[in-house]
């Protein structure tokens, strides 16, 4: 079954001695490091098979490949510690300076089932072009297992990594489903029916040897792609399964391969990868602090502790003391750690609040939104500021968070704002939207500018806003592909005006307790819709879970009009959800389902997740299901949508206003099923800075 040519043997022999006698050589060069990079469709493993490694939580990868007949673009997210979505753009070509002859995108995943022990391999179960083109698609199961330098993988294909045919499909057993026969040659999207078919799969293996070299490795493997569909579409020999490659990875970001599969096919990838806590832009930092004083002031005061806080742009307010106790609330910046906005508040009341004062309770308030008290003890902050008997997982083992239990604050529901959140906030974000294959135009792409103004009104709870949005540029005039169900292809007629109106509205938000908060909009809600609806949501600040639910009217915003201000004629749609969160423990991910009515009018479902770090970045992967059918990007029908969003805030960027950040957007265009409106504000969002994880994530920022 596995037959080798001589020549072939002598090679792997040779290496194989030569991995053999470095590894006995352990003392000739510096201990090597087991950097594992991708393979040539953009997940770990060695030249054209996968392996069952992961990266670390975070990674962000974007590369290119190339293996006659095609080249692979891809940008891969390991969104949790077991799991690894892969957007591939692979397009049919064997001359890298030719034009594509077909494009072939596709949704790839990743799951590990175990972890390697001493013991037992690292096993991980994959989907190539889970959600794509049906040539490029195969499923597989690998195994991995460390021995010294060696890596050795191996397992089984179905599909694309198993027509070699070594053995019956052993799922037959289990439904005579698995044994259809499947159409590579297609231009149908594959579907979940497709996963795991077909009569028979495929065996490959090979190894990884890691060079006493950091960052070097030789990779070898036997596939079991016999390249069936590539020889009855066209003219094409299969190369020899056996490739033979090396790989060089430089401090972790850049990674480089070249190698030979079979006796004349040359292959080459060149990636990028970073966790996004490592990138250097991030939230926004106060100043150094000034220093801490050493005795305590002989007396309270309020005044002065109100006007040094909000020279250090913390506003203080309904300050109240009794005793040895003082309370205020603390007007929260979403843009900020909340435990260092606590911490400045610390600061300036614990200088101002004279001898007696022992316990000290904030109140976090954001947009009328308000969230537990926090209680500390004035003298751990001192001590730990003093370096000697105390640190900020004391002040947190002493800190108390405790409900409002509803109390209400003197200020009314209609009072003036001034003096708490008063001033104009201006961000500025720098949209990407991106799709990877419409047709066969290829990558698709639109770069925008927003700059966005957020003011208080002088009623309380109210706020108004507004967006221009600058279109910088875009390649959507030439595309070949236009949406059936939207022929006049409202992407493209946006893009085109260099300046439209992005949204405009007038908002109320309101808590009616930690748990409880309701939000409402109306105006010019986000680029395609105006309308008037609102959202409520119950969040316990310490619970995983939360629950909420929505519902607009809305109206289309038509773009052959003055800043695409004009509204389509004909009755509001109405459009709604019923929202679930969960916090999920161990992978820092939080999971959205939420289930409704969709803005054309159609019912369906959508699973999301969702990863912060803690410098800001914002990692977000969804999938839509409506029961509506519309256009894929093959020309066809589907009932799912999928996206992938990647926000970079530049909070130290100077100059660049507070909130400002780079938003990349990953799915098709022009939708019209399983579509939803994007309002100016979220509640969960907002009120993500009240909760207990939020707090425990950047405790330890509490007195910088």
């Amino acid at each position: 079954m596995f037959t080798l040519n001589c020549t072939y043997t002598n090679k792997i022999t040779a290496i194989i001695t030569l991995c053999a006698i470095t590894t006995a050589c352990p003392n000739a060069h510096a201990k090597t490091q087991h950097k594992h990079s991708a393979a040539l469709t953009g997940f770990l493993g060695l030249n054209t098979i996968p392996s069952a490694r992961m990266d670390k939580v975070g990674t962000v990868r974007l590369g290119a490949s190339t293996l006659d007949p095609y080249t692979h673009g891809f940008i891969g997210v390991q969104i949790a510690s077991p799991l690894h979505i892969n957007f591939r753009q692979t397009a049919e070509i064997s001359n890298i300076t030719e034009n594509p002859k077909h494009l072939l995108p596709g949704v790839d995943l990743k799951l590990r089932l175990r972890k390697e022990t001493p013991l037992l391999p690292e096993i991980s179960l994959g989907l190539q072009s889970a959600i794509g083109h049906k040539r490029m698609a195969g499923e597989y199961i690998a195994l991995s297992k460390r021995y010294n330098n060696f890596d050795f993988t191996a397992g089984l294909g179905w599909g694309r990594f198993g027509s070699a045919g070594h053995i019956s499909n052993p799922l037959k057993k289990i439904s005579k489903h698995f044994g259809q026969n499947r159409n590579t040659n297609s231009e149908d999207p594959n579907t979940p029916e497709n996963w795991f078919s077909g009569d028979d799969i495929g065996i490959f293996a090979g190894f990884e040897y890691f060079l006493p070299y950091d960052g070097l490795s030789i990779k070898i493997d036997y596939g079991a792609d016999r390249y069936k569909a590539e020889e009855s579409r066209f003219d094409y020999t299969s190369p020899s399964p056996l490739g033979i490659g090396l790989s060089y990875t430089h401090n972790d970001w850049a990674s480089a391969s070249i190698g030979i599969q079979g006796k004349d096919k040359v292959m080459g990838r060149l990636s990028l990868q970073s966790i996004p806590s490592k990138w250097p832009l991030g939230i926004n930092n106060y100043n150094k602090p000034k220093p801490f004083y050493k005795e305590r002031g002989s007396r309270l005061n309020i005044t002065a502790m109100k006007n040094s806080a909000l020279n250090d742009d913390i506003v203080l307010t309904n300050i109240e003391n009794n005793k040895q106790s003082i309370s205020a609330t603390l007007d929260i910046s979403p843009h900020k750690p909340a435990p260092q906005q606590i911490g400045r508040a610390l600061r300036h009341i614990a200088a101002n609040s004279g001898p007696h004062i022992e316990e000290i309770s904030i109140t976090p308030n954001h947009t009328n939104l308000t969230g537990n008290t926090v209680k500390i003890i004035r003298s751990d902050v001192e001590k730990y500021m003093d370096n000697t008997l105390s640190s900020p997982e004391e002040i947190w083992k002493n800190a108390e968070f405790v409900t409002n239990e509803g109390k209400d604050k003197p200020l009314g529901r209609f009072l003036s704002t001034k003096g708490i959140t008063n001033k104009q906030i201006f961000t500025i974000t720098l949209e990407n939207h991106i799709s990877l294959a419409e047709k066969e135009r290829g990558i698709l792409y639109r770069s925008s500018a927003i700059l966005d103004a957020h003011k208080p009104s002088k009623f309380k709870g109210f706020a108004t806003g507004a967006a221009l949005r600058l279109n910088i540029g875009n390649n959507l005039s030439n595309r070949t592909y236009l949406n059936k169900t939207r022929p006049d292809n409202l992407t493209k007629s946006l893009a085109h005006k260099r300046i439209t109106l992005d949204k405009a509205y007038i908002g109320y938000t309101h808590s009616f307790s930690p748990d409880l908060h309701v939000m409402a909009s109306a105006g010019y809600l986000e680029e395609r819709y105006a309308g008037i609806g609102g959202e409520v949501l119950y969040r316990p600040p310490s619970s995983r879970l939360a629950l909420g639910a929505e519902i607009w009217s809305i109206k289309p915003r038509q773009a052959d009009t003055l800043l695409n201000m004009g509204l389509g004629i004909g009755q509001n749609n109405i459009t709604g959800h019923i929202n679930g969160w969960y916090d999920m423990p161990h992978h820092d991910l939080t999971l959205h389902a939420r289930a409704g009515k969709f803005t054309a009018g159609d019912v369906g479902l959508s699973l999301g997740l969702e990863k912060i770090f803690k410098n800001g970045t914002k990692i977000t992967g969804s999938t839509s299901i409506s029961n509506y059918s519309d256009t894929d990007v093959y020309g066809g029908a589907t009932h799912a949508y999928h996206n992938i969003n990647i926000t970079l805030p530049l909070g130290n960027v100077p100059y660049i206003p507070i909130g400002s950040k780079i938003k990349t957007k990953i799915s098709p265009f022009d939708r019209v099923t399983g579509q939803s409106i994007n309002p100016p504000n979220k509640l969960f969002d907002m009120t993500e800075v009240f909760t207990l994880d939020h707090m425990a994530n950047h405790w330890t920022n509490i007195l910088d």
